[in-house]
């Protein structure tokens, strides 16, 4: 009888597992649905704008030739409108609590694979990934951010910006989503300055810059990275609520596995002791 117990037990708290991993699944559902348009729709946004910036980089770094050509501008080295302390910082965006399946450590994964290779500084958003951080590099010195997983809260989305801002290359790793199945780790990466070369080629693409070119740059020198940052810990979120759901799937098909064995190893207990039952009154029989 105590096996029983222990068995009814055990089927009680794997359904209420059940059930937590079900508000789980449907929260992450509504959530992704929330903010999934505007994602892809915002993503296309945002390339096209980093491929007119690129454009205007290109022009620009045309002018500084030609004025190169004229003796009036030593090649070598960058132009830029902001001050930078010359440094590359790499970013993990991860989350702050568990349950989102894979991208989070994959995303992880590769970030640490490249800080391995190369001297950069570090920053972390997210509890998450502190605690992996932690883990793997314990001695080495980095910058912490604490960013909701769903949802922007602008003021601390200013702060972690300009942290980020000072950095003369700057080197993102947020998971991106693909589809609901299908998350991957990704990375972009923004440098300040336009190179200064005595021969470029020339743009793909003319325009008329107004007012100038430069004060264009700058603009988009001290815009284009808050917008693609602001992109990426949406795609992050979009990501981890979908990879959450698979995650919650996958638990749920588990626990509905473990709930039918629990049933059939109860079923085996009762056969047994209807069986010794009868084995008792069949022996009380006999014995009289």
């Amino acid at each position: 009888m105590a096996f029983k117990g222990k068995i009814d037990q055990e089927i009680n708290e794997v359904s209420s597992l059940r059930n937590l991993v079900e508000i789980y699944g449907e929260i992450a559902s509504i959530r992704m649905v929330k903010i999934r348009a505007f994602v892809l729709k915002n993503r296309q946004f945002l390339e096209a704008i980093t491929d007119i910036f690129h454009d205007s980089l290109e022009a620009y770094a045309k002018k500084l030739s030609d004025l190169v050509k004229k003796g009036k501008l030593k090649k070598g080295g960058k132009v830029t409108f902001l001050a930078h302390n010359g440094k590359t910082v790499a970013v993990l965006i991860s989350a702050n609590t568990g349950f989102y399946g894979e991208v989070v450590l994959e995303t992880f994964r590769k970030f640490l694979e490249d800080i391995r290779k190369e001297d950069f500084e570090i920053t972390i958003i997210g509890r998450n990934g502190r605690t992996l951080f932690l883990g793997e590099e314990p001695k080495r010195p980095y910058t912490f951010f604490e960013l909701p997983d769903y949802g922007v809260n602008e003021l601390k989305l200013a702060e972690v910006i300009r942290h980020l801002v000072q950095y003369e290359e700057i080197r993102v790793y947020y998971g991106q989503y693909q589809s609901v199945v299908t998350q991957k780790p990704t990375t972009f990466s923004i440098s300040a300055g336009t190179p200064i070369r005595e021969e470029v080629e020339e743009p793909k693409v003319s325009y008329i810059f107004e007012p100038t070119v430069e004060k264009i740059l700058m603009f988009f020198e001290t815009q284009i990275f808050a917008s693609l940052f602001d992109q990426s810990i949406r795609e992050s979120q979009l990501a981890k609520l979908a990879s959450r759901i698979l995650a919650m799937d996958r638990a749920a098909e588990n626990i509905k596995k473990r709930l039918s064995n629990l049933k059939i190893d109860r079923l085996k207990v009762q056969h047994r002791l209807v069986n010794r039952r009868q084995l008792n009154s069949l022996s009380s029989t006999v014995m009289q």
